[in-house]
């Protein structure tokens, strides 16, 4: 066996990180468009919870789309994953930690898994599991934008509305990227990290 044949067999993982409105699902749908023109089967998961835009598909705020499998569990990524040798995950962050056994599940059956999600919460802390999943992965991309007070390279994402019932979903109006200059952690109670 070659050393490409062993890297697949033990598959991998790539994390695209960063704020809001830096590109995460652009880079994602780019990554299932590429293992498309490469021959490969491609599936692409989205959390239940996110319902904007378009619940069937990944979108990005330009409103470039992509097919999309809406689960509520991580686990249940294993089994609606069976046949697919490139499986993309969006809003890494909304599945808990048990995303990361999922993904090493993944990889052990030699799929490549792509992962997208957001590295800090309105609070500023590293949002569970998007740290552990870097740290597991083969490939981290980190995705800016600029800040939309100073310019500046924004790694954070602002919550511009008042906490509700909804913690994490939002879009254009609800949050907007910053730098850690301008970055103001809520000062509402932060909720336990999972």
């Amino acid at each position: 066996m070659n050393s490409e044949d062993r890297k697949a067999a033990s598959g991998q993982l790539e994390v695209v990180a960063g704020c809001m409105f830096s590109g995460k699902t652009e880079t994602l749908i780019a990554r299932l468009r590429e293992g498309q023109e490469r021959g490969l089967r491609v599936g692409a998961f989205k959390h239940t919870i996110d319902d904007r835009y378009d619940p069937e598909h990944l979108v990005t705020h330009a409103q470039d789309k992509f097919p999309a499998r809406r689960i509520g569990q991580a686990d249940s990524i294993v089994e609606e994953s069976d046949g697919l040798d490139l499986i993309a995950i969006e809003e890494g962050h909304f599945w808990g930690r048990t995303l990361l056994e999922v993904v090493q599940q993944l990889m052990s059956q030699g799929k490549q898994v792509v992962i997208a999600g957001i590295h800090y919460d309105a609070w500023g802390r590293p949002f569970p599991p998007m740290p552990e999943l870097m740290d597991l992965a083969d490939r981290v991309t980190h995705k800016y934008t600029a800040c939309r007070v100073c310019g500046g390279q924004a790694r954070y994402s602002q919550r511009m509305i008042p906490v509700g019932e909804n913690l994490m979903v939002g879009g254009v109006g609800d949050y907007e990227p910053r730098c850690a200059r301008c970055f103001e952690p809520l000062a509402d109670p932060a909720p336990e990290q999972e």
